[in-house]
This record gives C-alpha cells, structure tokens and sequence, in this order.
C-alpha cells in the first residue's frame, strides 16, 4: 500500500476506534440462500467465473527460474503454469495432444520438458511437441500443430494471472480495478514462498469466501483466537472496481500509540491486518510476515463443496531472518491459522450450507456493519447480469 494510503487509513482507524464505530452501509440486505445451492446458478458461474474471467493463481515467485511449473486443477480442468526458458510466465492446458491424458502430475517442480506417463508423447517449457515415442511405427507427426494448447495469461506486480480459456487476453491492471499502484507498493515479487494447502469445505464457494468479510463475528465465534489479537467490530471499506480492501486494526494499537505518539511514523504493518477480494475468487491477507493467498472454487456440480486452495508467502522483510527460524515458524503458523479457519470459520459455514440444504430460512441478511458482503455478492451479480441485491430497512 501506498504511503498516502496508509496514513489516510490509519486516520479512519483512529477516528473509530476512538468513537468506537466502524464503517456503516446505508441499510441492510436480504440475500437469497438458493445462491448457495442452485446447480443452474454454479453453472453460470463455472463458465462465467472459471471459464472465461481472468483469475489471480498466484505469485511470481511460485515459478522462481526457468523451468518451474506448477499444477492448477480449475473447473476440473488441469492447468500447467511454467516459466519457460527465457524466464517468461506461460499457462497451457495441461492435455497431451496424442489421447488427452494429464501430462505433468498434480503439484510443483523444476523440469525442462514435460514427458505424458500414456506414452512419452514430450513437450519442452514452450508448450512445443518437440518428441513422439516410435514415431516411426506411429506415423510421421508435423510436431508444430501439436503444442499443448496455450491459455492468455500475464505476470505483472509480483502476480500471475490466467484466464483458463482459449482467445482474449489478460489485462492485470483492468482485473485489479484500481489496485495496481498499491499492489506494486507491496512488494508482492519480492515474496517467497512458505507453503501451501488445500481446505476442503462441505459448503458453497461463496460461503467460503465470506468468511474473510467482515470481523463482526470476531468477538463472538473468535473470543479466544482472533479476538485477543483483532479488535473486532471494526473496519475500513474501499471498493476498486469489482475488489474491495478493509483494513483491521490490533489489539496492541494503543500500546504502539503510546510508543510512537506523532501519526507520521506510526508502523502500519504492526498495527493493521489488510484483507482484499480481488473478484471473482481470491482473499488477500497482508500482515507483517507476508501474504496469505486463498483462491476458493467450487468442486464439479455439487454447490455444497468447495475447495480452498490456500498458500502463504514470506515478506521480504521476514527473509532477513535465519533460514531455520524460517522454516521453524512455518508448522506452528499454519497450525494457528487451520485453527480459526478449518475449525472455526468453515465450521459455521458447513452449518450455514446445511440450514441452506434443507430450506429452513429462504434469506441470510448482511448488516450495516457488513459492506464487505454487500460487496461480495453484488459484484458477483453484475458479472452474471442478475439484479443485484438492495438495501432496505428491517426495523
């Protein structure tokens, strides 16, 4: 984030916290639960959402040389992420064009060239046929009309992104809506990677993805895990386009005030958590250590599964420590952070999907105190052209 920006944010954050109100939408909203469990609406979103949006798959430094890849599954189509030999980021459909079969198994690596397991057909990081097995007794093969198949991509601001269809293009800074200044204040190429997970949630994708929307329920459902570390109750809101930034504020904020009384240097990443919706699928959490990059999809046609494909990234400033607290601090972080999310979060959300299963209410209602969700599920309206969701008063 830019330094104008933090100083403006951390003036909200000291204006509410001494008043001890946060940001207030202008009325409540009554979202329908059969967005949670329609098959003809997660249709529309495959194609829309996962088909033909451009989406953030994640940072530069998951390909850190020429010949890193990694494997993505989306839509249940396999995609093959490389940096091929002259260091430049490609996406491809992850199919041998002989029979179809997956090429490169499911996770990452460093390859030079990629050999299908069916029968050796091999593809080098350009996504060019450069080898068939016996091609003598299978024919003679023009391997220039045979490459693996090629998906629009951009790497821009530390960011990979791909749009995991044929034709178009990727324009990161028209998919950040604003953000691209303050992405690139973030230094988001200069992080490393710690590790990654997959969560698997019994609950709609969107379910999955509100859980990062608002921390009203901080004080409540995270009494002994957030709440004494987050104040809750508490946020900024800032839309850019289709994404949204809210910014936390710690509970150690007033010891740092005492410390540190003039605002101008007051640390904002000691003091705040950053959390953003980059549209259609992705949070974005932005603290002291680094980011953490959580990419929610749903799984096949069933809308009461998701997949949470979740990776956490070292900041640069936490790569000056010694590699072996690095390493160390890395279990014990993702232990904390499954606690809150797997246990707690998604815990409510499965329940929520269930209640939406079985029909017990027709609506779920987002307060004044909730603009993030207003947000979240406004803008996943317009991008399928349905009427989006109004304010009004239940009083």
């Amino acid at each position: 984030m830019i330094e104008a920006e933090r100083r403006r944010v951390l003036g909200i954050l000291k204006e509410r916290i001494a008043s001890g109100t946060t940001h207030i939408a202008d009325g409540v909203i009554q979202s329908p639960v059969d967005d949670f469990t329609s098959m003809d609406l997660l249709r529309q979103e495959q194609d829309v959402f996962f088909t033909q949006t451009p989406l953030l798959l994640g940072l530069s430094c998951d390909l850190p040389q020429p010949g890193s890849y990694k494997v993505e599954t989306i839509n249940e189509k396999s995609i093959l992420l490389v940096r091929d030999s002259e260091g430049k980021f490609r996406a491809f459909s992850n199919v041998c064009r002989h029979r179809g079969a997956q090429v490169v198994p499911d996770g990452r690596g460093q390859r030079n060239t990629f050999s299908c397991p069916f029968h050796a057909w091999t593809y080098n990081t350009d996504g060019k046929l450069i080898a068939v097995f016996r091609e003598g007794n299978f024919g003679p093969v023009d391997k220039n009309r045979f490459p693996l198949v090629e998906f629009p991509c951009e790497e821009k601001y530390g960011m990979l992104w791909v749009k995991p269809s044929l034709g178009g293009s990727v324009d990161a800074d028209d998919c950040l809506g604003g953000l691209s200044e303050e992405m690139a204040a973030w230094q988001l190429d200069k992080h490393a990677l710690a590790t990654d997970q997959v969560i698997d949630a019994d609950a709609n994708w969107k379910l999955a993805i509100d859980t990062f929307g608002e921390n009203y329920h901080f004080d409540v459902l995270h009494r002994e895990s957030l709440a004494p570390s987050i104040k809750g109750n508490l946020q900024t809101h800032d839309t850019f386009g289709m994404n949204y930034r809210m910014v936390f504020a710690y509970q150690h904020w007033e010891e740092v005030v005492k410390k540190v009384p003039d605002e101008r240097f007051w640390p904002f990443h000691f003091m705040t958590l950053t959390v953003y919706f980059i549209y259609p699928n992705t949070i974005v959490l932005m603290d002291i250590a680094g980011c953490d990059l959580l990419r929610m999809h749903p799984v096949g046609d069933d809308p009461s599964r998701s997949k949470t494909y979740h990776a956490w990234y070292f900041a640069p400033r936490y790569l000056e420590r010694p590699i072996e607290q690095q390493d160390a601090d890395i279990p014990d972080r993702i232990r904390g952070f499954n606690s809150v999310i797997q246990n707690e979060d998604y815990r409510v959300a499965e329940s929520t999907q269930r209640s939406a299963n079985n029909g017990t209410v027709s609506h779920q209602l987002f307060g004044r105190n909730e603009p993030a969700l207003h947000h979240y599920h406004n803008a996943h309206r317009r991008g399928l052209n349905r009427p989006e969701l109004q304010l009004e008063s239940i009083a």
